[in-house]
């Protein structure tokens, strides 16, 4: 069965040393500097939807969306779990109907030929959003984690889980919050995109597909949970 369903909270870092002595309970997988690059038309058209094309180190083409959430616009929703699809670069020619599937699904334009300027190109997509961090990778063998210091953003822990659409979402998600229950953070109901917008526009992030918990009371009083 294949495990696509990415399951992660993020929560922003209040104690470093705290995090420091947690870390060592964890095996130390790897550090490494990431840049991803957000694709998106000059509007934030997909940010709204809550669909985020990414490409990553200029090594693969990320698809990330919760399908649910992209059909029910009204709804509150929490970006904790979604369908991610990768391709390496630069794309094979096998790539071009697996990208129009996926392109079919979230009602874009499809591609003509195995290349990320034709995706950008039919979809008016621009570089966005760069989110450059440095990562730190740990497991204690069923949960990944990744510390994340981001540049401009700040220091964030994430917990990641990859399931298959037969595994028990819900229960595994109470399984990673009681990991991290007994530590100083705070959690971030949205992903790297959305902190973002939220600290260099405002504006555009309220218009985001999600937002951070305390924001949807306060900005989204009348819609439903």
């Amino acid at each position: 069965m294949d495990k696509n369903i990415e399951v992660e909270f993020k929560f922003q870092i209040f104690d470093n040393d705290e995090i420091k002595e947690f870390a060592k309970t964890l095996k130390f997988m790897d550090e490494k500097r990431i840049i991803d690059v957000y694709l998106d038309t000059k509007e934030g058209n997909l940010y709204k939807r809550g669909i985020f094309i990414r490409i990553r180190n200029n090594k693969k083409l990320d698809f990330k969306f919760n399908l649910d959430a992209v059909k029910n616009q009204n709804g509150v929703n929490k970006h904790e779990h979604c369908d991610e699809l990768s391709f390496p670069l630069p794309l094979p020619q096998n790539s071009v109907e697996p990208i129009n599937k996926i392109c079919r699904t979230l009602n874009l334009e499809e591609i003509s030929a195995p290349v990320t300027e034709d995706l950008k190109n039919k979809n008016n997509l621009i570089d966005s959003v760069v989110i450059d961090k440095i990562r730190k990778d740990y497991t204690d063998e069923k949960f990944n984690y990744s510390l994340d210091n981001v540049d401009k953003l700040g220091e964030f822990i994430e917990i990641e889980f990859m399931a298959s659409k037969d595994d028990d979402i819900e229960k595994t998600k109470d399984e990673m919050r009681k990991k991290l229950k007994n530590l100083k953070l705070k959690l971030i109901t949205a992903g790297y995109n959305e902190v973002y917008w939220r600290k260099f526009n405002f504006d555009l992030y309220l218009q985001g597909r999600y937002l951070f918990e305390e924001d949807y009371a306060k900005y989204r009083p009348n819609i439903e949970n």
